[in-house]
């Protein structure tokens, strides 16, 4: 499904002289532009992620080996995401070897020499489904409640 342009009006209250019947279908009613743009196809097979990225910083390299900081704060955190792969801004690929003392330091192995100065990430992906407004009947001001309380 392709992108769909959108304009959004509303019908504007001129003044309280001004009855609901007159916006009907006579085409008298005055509209307000609110926005315009574009949405997405109605493809219920698409699927909408959340990217968050967890950076590091290697305090201790040799050659492919590297010891990062700052990425975790305690050794479980390391050992749930060891399977998961870690990349550099540079393009490096790489993995989690095994978590190093009590502070959430680790030790990872790469596919290339990798440099003191290079920032190493690990992108962690979410589902996320979208907020539908509540479905229900506006009251009008000029009602009022009929007396039954709601528990």
């Amino acid at each position: 499904y392709a992108n769909c342009p959108v304009l959004m009006f509303r019908e504007a209250k001129e003044a309280e002289n001004v009855s609901i019947s007159d916006f009907g279908d006579s085409g008298n009613a005055r509209r307000e532009f609110l926005a315009h743009g574009s949405i997405f196809g109605a493809d219920a097979d698409r699927i909408v992620l959340k990217r968050i990225v967890l950076t590091g910083y290697p305090t201790r390299v040799h050659k492919r080996h590297a010891v990062v900081k700052y990425m975790f704060y305690n050794p479980e955190d390391v050992r749930w995401f060891m399977p998961a792969g870690i990349t550099t801004k540079h393009g490096l690929q790489g993995n989690i070897i095994q978590s190093v003392g009590d502070h959430g330091v680790m030790k990872c192995l790469f596919n290339a020499p990798i440099k003191q100065h290079d920032t190493v990430c690990l992108h962690l992906y979410k589902r996320v489904f979208p907020k539908f407004a509540p479905i229900g009947q506006k009251k009008d001001q000029g009602e009022e409640d009929s007396g039954h309380e709601q528990g």
